[in-house]
């Protein structure tokens, strides 16, 4: 995929940078930067992308990110129509990996750091009993200052570090090329995407966004994404169908075709294909869990 560099902030003197965000939408473009990155999200829901990782996300998402694996959080469609109602909130946390200097990731005490930093590079998204010690540490991270600060970071890396409460995002072995000329490229596709997929899309429609042929775009969209363009709108579509059968009592019928599929076969398919199990079985289990 083909994020664009951004510069956190001055992390000459090894700082930790945190900012509570609340906007009407996340409109940060999908980058990646040298810093790692906590991210918890207070309000607001929409679709996540880390690496080769689709997902949906709502509120309460929190994801840990290592160096320069690319990412965003695009908002749903209905937080582009000036709905005051509608707020994205999140609390952000920066910090460079070597904060604490080499000698100190040196010591053999902190050798779980160092692998808690390269298994991160695939993003990690916290789960369970770890996810509600988390969320209060970092809920109260923006209110403390100096070595009170530097202290709580290093009490949320080690949970991280000794926690087996994550999902990986990225696939195993993900990597990513960089080319600056056409950094907004992907950006552009991706936010089209995210709101049209219910609608018909042609290549064509994608292709002139970039300003390439369809055939051309193909290969650029594959050599960057690893995957078709057909296979990341269907992981959308997807992705959007799984939200749909948690919040809403839609037949699953009507579930596929407001996701953009046309009929109801190539929908069960597709579903199962990305989810591993049919809509039904989906459908059901959420429903034992509810119970």
């Amino acid at each position: 995929m083909k994020p664009i560099l951004i510069k956190v902030g001055a992390f000459a003197d090894n700082q930790i940078t945190i900012i509570e965000r609340c906007d009407p939408y996340f409109n940060t473009p999908f980058h990646f930067h040298p810093e790692c990155e906590l991210v918890f999200v207070m309000e607001s829901n929409g679709k996540r992308i880390v690496g080769d990782s689709i997902e949906s996300f709502d509120v309460g998402d929190m994801v840990f990110l290592g160096p320069h694996i690319p990412h965003v959080w695009y908002n749903d469609e209905s937080y582009h129509k000036n709905n005051d109602q509608l707020k994205a909130r999140s609390v952000v946390i920066y910090f460079p990996k070597d904060i604490f200097g080499d000698k100190f990731y040196g010591l053999p005490e902190t050798k779980s750091l160092s692998d808690l930093f390269h298994r991160a590079q695939r993003g990690m998204k916290i789960l369970g009993p770890t996810y509600d010690i988390l969320k209060e540490q970092i809920l109260s991270l923006p209110k403390k200052e100096g070595l009170e600060r530097i202290i709580s970071l290093l009490s949320i890396l080690k949970v991280l570090a000794e926690t087996k409460d994550v999902q990986y995002l990225a696939s195993t072995g993900y990597s990513h090329a960089f080319n600056a000329k056409d950094n907004h490229k992907i950006d552009e596709v991706f936010k089209y995407v995210m709101g049209n997929f219910s609608k018909e899309i042609s290549l064509q429609d994608v292709a002139s966004i970039t300003n390439l042929s369809p055939q051309s775009f193909c290969r650029f969209f594959k050599n960057r994404t690893k995957k078709s363009f057909v296979q990341f709108l269907n992981e959308v579509r997807i992705g959007h169908a799984c939200k749909r059968l948690t919040e809403e009592d839609w037949s699953i019928a009507e579930i596929a075709y407001s996701c953009g599929f046309k009929n109801l076969s190539n929908f069960n398919r597709f579903f199962k294909e990305i989810v591993g199990k049919t809509p039904k079985e989906y459908k059901n289990e959420l429903r034992l869990k509810e119970a």
